[in-house]
């Protein structure tokens, strides 16, 4: 499938409190070498899913957004992690 502006919209756009988990890929099941480059690490991820924004850890639907800037996927586990720590101190 080629990802055209108008395929990616379609994408993004997909509703994650109706969508048909049976219908979305596992994040589990993709395998990315993380020794690549940012642009083949998400040409890998495409490959490897149905819709690059929706997808499903198990019996939860993840919906995602990609930018080019600011706050890594690690920084904002550490500020979700100390977040929930703060809960139960």
């Amino acid at each position: 499938m080629e990802l055209t502006k108008e395929t990616l919209a379609k994408m993004a756009e997909v509703d994650i409190r109706t969508v048909d988990i049976s219908e979305l890929t596992d994040l589990q099941d993709i395998e990315i070498d993380t020794s690549q480059s940012v642009e083949k690490k998400l040409a890998a991820f495409a490959q490897q899913t149905k819709n690059v924004y929706v997808n499903r850890i198990g019996e939860y639907v993840v919906k995602v957004r990609f930018q080019e800037s600011g706050a890594t996927i690690d920084d904002k586990m550490t500020e979700y992690l100390r977040r929930m720590s703060e809960i139960y101190i």
